[in-house]
Parts: structure tokens; C-alpha cells; sequence
């Protein structure tokens, strides 16, 4: 007798494959084992995901303490600036991010101090704040910049 040729498709693909005709072997395993791997399964599932709550709102808790950048647009005798303003953390000092002056802020009276000196406040000139964005215009001219 001959064999007969596999029969292929226009596209040159052989047919499916034909299915193992051995039986599936199942493993025996006893039934006081089943419970206890499943509650633990369970246990693990609810400790990830307080887990996974517990950081999330850990994050959220930090960007809402933590300081947010401002883009102050600020002026003096007709000259005009803008920079980012970080009003830092306590101990830490606030910033402009593209000066080397040291800012001196009162925001709620709308006025702005540049200082060179911080121990010295004859070095410090005013400013007035014409504007003030929040974080995301801040984070924009951060980048186009």
C-alpha cells in the first residue's frame, strides 16, 4: 500500500495537527490538601491588594502634602519675568528655579523679594507679582525651556 500525500492549502500550509490520542494523566492529590492551598491563595490575594491600597494612598497622602511648584510671573520698573517658584520643603529653603537669588515671598500681599544675601536684607530688592499658575504651567515652561 501507498501513503497518501498531506494535502496542503493554496497558501502552501500544512492542515492542523492531529490531536494526541493519549489519555491525559491526573495526578492524585488528596482532598485536605485542596482547602487549605486555596484559602491560602485567598489570603495572598487580600494581603496584595491592601497592599496595593495602602501605597496608593500613601502616594496620593504625598502629593497632596507635598509643596507644588508655581510659575510666578513678577515685575519691576517695566521688566518682566517669569520662573518657577518651589516653596520648599520645612528646612529647606524656596527656590527660583532659573535664579541664584534667594526668594523671600509674600504671596498673600501679592510681592516678591530677591535677595543676594540672606543674612544681609539691604540686598534684597521688591518685586511685584503680577501672576500666579499653578503646577501644570509650571511643569509646561519647565519643559519648553
Amino acid at each position: 500500500m501507498s501513503k497518501q500525500a498531506k494535502k496542503q492549502s493554496l497558501l502552501g500550509q500544512a492542515q492542523g495537527k492531529r490531536p494526541n490520542r493519549r489519555p491525559s494523566q491526573k495526578k492524585a492529590s488528596p482532598t485536605a490538601n485542596k482547602p487549605a492551598a486555596d484559602s491560602t491563595a485567598i489570603i495572598e490575594e487580600k494581603s496584595s491588594s491592601k497592599v496595593k491600597w495602602l501605597i496608593m494612598a500613601a502616594l496620593i497622602l504625598l502629593i497632596i502634602l507635598f509643596p507644588k511648584p508655581k510659575l510666578l510671573t513678577y515685575e519691576k520698573l517695566g521688566l518682566v519675568a517669569q520662573s518657577i517658584y518651589w516653596p520648599g520643603l520645612p528646612g529647606v529653603d524656596p527656590i527660583l528655579l532659573d535664579s541664584t537669588l534667594y526668594p523671600q515671598p509674600a504671596l498673600d500681599r501679592n510681592t516678591l523679594y530677591l535677595c543676594a544675601d540672606r543674612a544681609n536684607p539691604k540686598t534684597c530688592h521688591k518685586y511685584q507679582i503680577i501672576e500666579q499658575k499653578g503646577v501644570f504651567s509650571a511643569i509646561y515652561k519647565y519643559i519648553l525651556d
